[in-house]
This record gives structure tokens, sequence and C-alpha cells, in this order.
């Protein structure tokens, strides 16, 4: 059996292009992504943190205290946006 690339491989492969490392970086997260769908509770939460987490890819810095908060971010507008309607 091969062994599982580490995120940071896939995050420099998915930058740089390809679309098979961004696609394993997806599937590898789509725990979270479920959990936080539930959580927010509208029909296409799935598909927006699925979108959020490809840009976050693409933004994504090594070495810095980029990350969770930034979800917790995300999620907290989400969540005010929803609600105002």
């Amino acid at each position: 059996m091969p062994k599982k690339a580490k995120l940071q491989e896939l995050i420099v492969k998915a930058q740089a292009g390809d679309q098979e490392a961004l696609a394993e970086l997806v599937q590898r997260f789509n725990p979270v992504i479920k959990k936080y769908s539930r959580r927010l509770g509208y029909e296409e939460a799935g598909s927006d943190l699925v979108a959020w987490i490809v840009d976050a890819v693409h933004r994504y810095k090594p070495n810095t205290t980029w990350g969770r908060d930034e979800l917790e971010r995300y999620l907290s507008e989400k969540r005010n946006h929803q609600k105002s309607y």
C-alpha cells in the first residue's frame, strides 16, 4: 500500500496546479466539511465549504499562524449571514 502523502506535500502540489492533489485534500477534509455543514444548517453549506477549502489551499502560507482562526471567522460570517434572511 503506498504511503499517504502529507498535507503539506498535497498543498504544495495543489498550489502548483495539481488537480489530483487538490481533490485528495478536499477528500481528506470531507469529515470536517460534513460536520460544519450540519452546524451551518443550510443546503449549500457543503459546497460553500469546499469552495472555501480550495481558496484556502491557494492562499495558504507555511510557517505562519494562518489556519483554524480563519475557518472559525468564515463560519461565523456564514452563520451571521444566514440569520439575516
